[in-house]
């Protein structure tokens, strides 16, 4: 949550700062003591306060930013917006397709590959795995194999039918769609000795931006 400090206006607050179309804003103050109202260049600068009626005053307030460019906001109560620095101006940019995933090639173990005796967890451990990203599990052919699995059959190392094992030494998989993943490895009790990777995959989107609403001189 992005807080407004002791001696920063909100005004200040949104610069430097990216905001894109589909992104949110949350305006957050006690009820009752402020208001946000949706206004334009020159209410903006002059601090006019609009109808009552058109104040937004839940005290968590949740703004769309659904079209690009110039956008203004204000408190209306007393003279918040006059001396307390309570507005806010931001420029929204027109939502480009976020950047191409990354496609790396993730050798599952590293140089150790797929194998018994080795933490997977600890090795996933701080990693980040994104939509678009491959995983290759690397082990001699024969000696191992991998499944994708959901997360109940990888807490009781539950094999699935042999028809679905990946056996080729050199198994390739696409990470397609975020989420949790779960691998074991189907050959005797591997899995049970530890022969098994879980890993939660990220995608790149658009996300929320959240405002202490408050006038700078109400901050301890």
């Amino acid at each position: 949550m992005t807080k407004v400090g002791p001696s920063t206006s909100i005004i200040k607050l949104g610069h430097g700062k990216e905001f894109v179309v589909g992104d949110k804003l949350v305006f957050r103050y006690p009820p009752g003591k402020h208001n946000v109202f949706r206004v334009n260049g020159t209410v903006f600068q002059q601090c006019m306060i609009p109808p009552a009626n058109e104040g937004l005053t839940s005290g968590y307030d949740v703004i769309t930013l659904a079209t690009p460019g110039r956008k203004w906001y204000i408190c209306g109560v007393g003279k918040h917006c006059e001396t307390g620095g309570m507005k806010l101006f931001i420029n929204v940019l027109p939502y480009s397709k976020p950047p191409a995933p990354s496609g790396k090639v993730i050798m599952v173990g590293d140089d150790k590959g797929w194998t018994l005796n080795f933490d997977y967890q600890a090795w996933a451990y701080g990693k980040q795995f994104f939509v678009g990203d491959k995983l290759v599990f690397r082990y001699p052919v024969g000696k191992h194999n991998v499944f994708r699995v959901d997360g109940s059959s990888f807490q009781q190392c539950a094999i699935p039918t042999a028809n679905k094992a990946l056996t080729s030494g050199y198994d390739v998989i696409s990470l397609e769609t975020p989420g949790r993943k779960w691998y074991i490895c189907g050959v005797g009790k591997h899995c049970l000795m530890g022969l098994k990777l879980f890993i939660n995959v990220i995608n790149i989107g658009i996300g929320s931006m959240k405002f202490g609403w408050v006038p700078v001189d109400e901050h301890p």
